[in-house]
């Protein structure tokens, strides 16, 4: 698979974060304010190698060291060498870290559950492809102020924020047929705004796994 061109990857919120280069691939997991890495091996409970990483607690002795002008604690266990590969940049306790990248990677892929949040605008990201476990799949592209959507299902739109700093959508789809359910939207989240940075929000409505590009 081509590189990215991603060079700086934020922990997001969402269930799991895998980074995959050309020989291997990580899952980074992002929660109470720790970072857990492994290889990715389709187990989740990987206890036998795991590297976590978190702001200094005086409760247990894990190696101390100053990174970003906060110190944090390691803890090892096996050999997760992600060091070649990227390095973890986390210089204030109140933001979400962000891993740099030291070599391109293949593919970058952040799992959702039903509930969790996109949110745009806040990173160098070309392109969400988002993929839902039904199959659909929808493509979220950046363009200036704002990102073009287009859905496997024929769901299409845009939107941008405007001059005033609000936000403008346009959209087509198709009506639910009376024997359809609610839940078979085509569009498959919800559109809501972040009150402490404005920007927009797509809360997903289903298990969804997303590509960045």
């Amino acid at each position: 698979m081509p590189a990215t061109g991603i060079r700086t990857v934020r922990l997001a919120k969402c269930k799991t974060t895998i980074l995959a280069f050309s020989s291997n691939r990580f899952r980074v997991t992002y929660r109470d304010n720790r970072i857990r890495i492994v290889v990715d091996n389709d187990n989740d409970n990987d206890n036998d190698n795991y590297v976590t990483v978190g702001q200094k607690d005086q409760h247990v002795a894990y190696k101390a060291q100053l990174l970003g002008g906060m110190v944090l604690e390691e803890e090892r266990k096996g050999d997760v060498a992600f060091e070649e590969s990227f390095y973890i940049d986390w210089e204030d306790e109140m933001d979400l870290p962000t891993l740099v990248l030291k070599q391109p990677a293949t593919d970058i892929i952040r799992e959702y559950v039903t509930g969790q949040r996109i949110e745009l605008a806040t990173e160098d990201v070309s392109e969400y492809r988002v993929v839902y476990g039904d199959g659909v799949e929808a493509i979220f592209e950046r363009i200036e102020g704002g990102f073009d959507f287009s859905f496997s299902t024929g769901f299409y739109g845009s939107f941008w924020r405007d001059e005033d700093d609000s936000y403008t959508i346009k959209f087509k789809g198709d009506r639910l047929k009376p024997t359809e359910e609610a839940y078979h939207s085509q569009s498959k989240f919800v559109v809501s705004r972040s009150k402490y940075s404005g920007n927009l929000l797509l809360v997903l409505q289903e298990e969804a796994r997303v590509h960045l590009r």
